[in-house]
């Protein structure tokens, strides 16, 4: 304990500042002994003359008098290191706001620049050691994240990354990966963490990548390295000129795509040459999102070096480029795409027509009109034209051309002026955005964050929009005006977009809702076209999504190896998806007949709907309930899972998890007994949210069942097929479960 008595002179000016007369901080000898003192302070546990000290030097900090302010700020950098030493970082945590501030006031005193950085490094690793992985996040995005750095002098970023190297040891990284990959309560901190130690992770993760063989572990990785974003870019480039494993470059030139730097096109490009079709595929989409002057030209060439299967995606990407001359190559295609009587002939000619639609020039009026003559067979219904996909994308081309779609109109303003959503990206600049508010300029924030949420909502990103007008109410609440037009702009994209052919075919979903409803689940559907004979869903899968058939018949089979039984055809108007509204692995098959467009709903749009349309749920499942009739079709089939007598029993069960392994994991909890026959059962039990139910879907489970006999329990092991709502006040639901080795 430093026993020495404080100098008279200083004594006295402590006493002026933590009394209030703040003009005390004017005499550096105040300023630099005010860490002795807090050390002091802290020796005599004197914590309450600590929280005086520095509540006036926070008061400072957010005062208007500059040179105190610069002066607070290198008391504080030294009182944060005493802090660090005496390891106080409860209290360091609670300056974070204020060590913010004062990041701010030091300008380029390189000195003081240098205490801060050791004291919040020390204090991250603190965090890191505990687990404390948003924490330790928070501190490092403080002293060393993008907008920081971006403003900095050359001196303060090599301080800062050279902390960063500090804190990312291997064992650290390891460490965190390990808790993203295969941790149970941490997951997401730790992969925020790991994006914001950047290049360091960035490095660390592309060596895991090209020694990782697990499909699903290097799809998490490479989610990470896509929000690393920029500082990634080096790293990615450089495993790039290496020998890896197809999956793993198409992967990294689909990042370096998203990046939308222009210096990664060329770097891209000879992969076009490359043996597996999947990466030949994944440079033209990155060549696509890069834009540039040389796209075009690159696009053209690759139209006839490519396999015929991506002479399509080709297109549709000439498509995108907003330019008249674009129309003849692609005229002269579509004549020689009639050589090709197979699928990929009437793909590439659907492609070719909905491209010419999106460049929206008149001068393909007279192409597209030809087409529609072509295909147009006298005497035939209204229906059978309709299921002739290239006539109805041809009719759908002539009509945004004729219309002036504003989307189009939009889309080429944009490109013209050198606007591109994948160049930009929406989340880095969301990202940037946020670090803006938190910095404190908050009016640069609303207005960037506003024609942010204006561009998305013209390139019809209504999700995007809407997702990022909510975050006016973290940074800036009363922002009333950006919050109001912002609205105001999402609201008018959503009447421009609704398209009139969508609002036909499903006129009487049309009148079951609301029109801001029925707007929202056209805003959130996903397009997709199938050929004749390709699965849509499979029996026994988990997928929970809704489909909308727009064109085209599906067939509906009951599969019973190996024979496939017919249960009904699906066509225009109708959906399906049984796993939607209630978690259920499906029980028949979906395969078209005919080539087919469809609209894909999402079941995790609902998360976002909740609050704003609460009935539209119900409403959606009635329409749904009295148009699919699947269900009754297949028990009057005699096909349905229920194959054994069900007897009533009420038992209170234990229920335990299993692994791939039967060995059991996590806590047992509790169930009631619903009903039970010798192939399987059904329990209640009571789960908080509807989404954590649906979790129990497919999961492998142990059920202890009391029986009274000389054998107490009866262990019986299996799978859950189906969990569906029982007594919603109570947050019961209904658990279906098949054994494992009948009874």
């Amino acid at each position: 304990m430093n026993s020495t008595p404080l100098p008279d002179h200083i004594r006295q000016g402590i006493d002026k500042l933590t009394s209030g007369d703040h003009t005390a901080l004017k005499h550096l000898a105040v300023v630099h002994a005010l860490p002795d003192v807090a050390g002091r302070l802290l020796e005599q546990k004197d914590h309450e003359g600590v929280d005086i000290l520095l509540g006036h030097l926070v008061a400072i900090l957010h005062g208007d008098d500059a040179d105190l302010q610069q002066k607070a700020a290198v008391a504080l950098a030294g009182i944060l290191n005493t802090f660090a030493r005496h390891e106080q970082w409860e209290l360091m945590d609670k300056l974070l706001p204020a060590t913010q501030q004062a990041l701010h006031c030091i300008g380029n005193n390189t000195a003081i620049a240098a205490q801060y950085i050791s004291a919040l490094t020390k204090q991250a690793a603190f965090r890191i050691r505990g687990d404390h992985f948003s924490a330790a996040r928070i501190i490092l995005i403080m002293f060393s994240g993008p907008a920081v750095l971006a403003t900095a002098n050359e001196e303060y970023r090599e301080l800062a990354e050279a902390a960063v190297k500090e804190l990312a040891l291997r064992p650290v990284l390891t460490k965190l990966l390990e808790e993203y990959l295969f941790g149970e309560d941490k997951q997401e901190e730790a992969g925020r963490l790991l994006v914001a130690f950047g290049r360091e992770a960035a490095d660390f993760l592309m060596d895991s990548l090209s020694q990782d063989n697990n499909r699903k572990t290097r799809i998490r990785m490479l989610k990470l390295v896509e929000d690393i974003g920029e500082p990634a870019e080096a790293a990615l480039r450089r495993l790039l000129k290496q020998t890896t494993p197809w999956y793993v470059t198409r992967n990294i030139i689909r990042l370096l795509g998203e990046t939308g730097n222009l210096d990664c096109f060329a770097e891209i490009v000879p992969f076009l040459d490359h043996e597996d079709i999947r990466v030949k595929e994944e440079v033209l989409t990155a060549a696509g999102r890069i834009g540039g002057s040389t796209r075009k030209r690159f696009l053209l060439k690759a139209l006839y070096a490519v396999p015929m299967q991506l002479m399509p995606h080709v297109v549709t990407l000439l498509g995108d480029i907003p330019d008249d001359s674009l129309v003849v190559p692609l005229a002269d295609l579509l004549e020689n795409s009639s050589i090709y009587q197979n699928e990929h002939g009437e793909k590439l000619q659907i492609a070719i027509c909905e491209a010419l639609g999106n460049i929206g020039s008149v001068k393909a009026l007279p192409i597209l009109k030809k087409i529609i003559a072509n295909n147009t067979v006298p005497g035939a219904t209204p229906e059978e034209h309709e299921q002739n996909a290239p006539l109805q994308a041809a009719r759908d081309a002539m009509q945004h051309i004729n219309s002036g779609d504003l989307l189009i109109q939009q889309t080429r303003v944009k490109k013209v002026m050198g606007v591109s959503m994948a160049a930009d990206h929406v989340s880095a600049r969301e990202a940037a955005i946020i670090r803006l508010a938190i910095a404190g300029d908050k009016k640069t924030a609303v207005r960037r964050l506003y024609d942010l949420i204006g561009e998305c909502a013209a390139a019809g990103d209504l999700h995007n929009a809407e997702r990022l007008r909510e975050r006016f109410y973290e940074i800036a609440p009363t922002a009333l005006n950006a919050i109001i037009r912002s609205g105001e702009l999402i609201e008018r994209a959503k009447g421009d977009f609704l398209g009139q052919g969508f609002l036909q075919i499903w006129m009487d979903l049309r009148k079951a809702l609301s029109t801001p409803e029925f707007s929202a689940i056209y805003h959130e559907l996903e397009p997709r076209s199938l050929q004749a004979d390709e699965i849509l869903v499979s029996q026994g899968t988990k997928n929970d999504e809704l489909f909308f058939i727009n064109h085209g018949t599906l067939k509906v089979f009951y599969k019973e190896s190996p024979q496939e039984i017919f249960i009904k055809s699906l066509s225009s108007g109708e959906i399906a998806g049984e796993n939607f509204f209630d978690a259920s692995v499906w029980t028949v098959s979906l395969r078209a007949l005919t080539p087919c467009r469809i609209s894909i709903l999402k079941r995790s749009s609902f998360s976002r709907w909740h609050r704003e349309f609460p009935g539209l749920k119900k409403k959606l499942k009635t329409f749904y309930d009295n148009s699919n009739d699947v269900h009754n079709l297949l028990d009057k089939k005699g096909l349905s899972r229920r194959k054994f007598e069900r007897y009533q029993l009420s038992r209170k069960v234990q229920i335990q998890l299993l692994d791939d392994k039967a060995k059991t994991i996590g806590s047992t909890f509790s169930g009631d007994l619903f009903n039970i026959s010798i192939g399987g059962l059904a329990l209640r039990v009571r789960v908080a949210k509807e989404e954590n139910g649906r979790l129990l879907l497919d999961k492998k489970m142990e059920i202890c069942i009391p029986t009274g006999g000389q054998e107490k329990t009866l262990a019986v092991h299996g799978q859950v097929l189906a969990v569906h709502p029982f007594d919603q006040n109570k947050h019961e639901f209904l658990v279906h479960f098949i054994f494992t080795n009948q009874l």
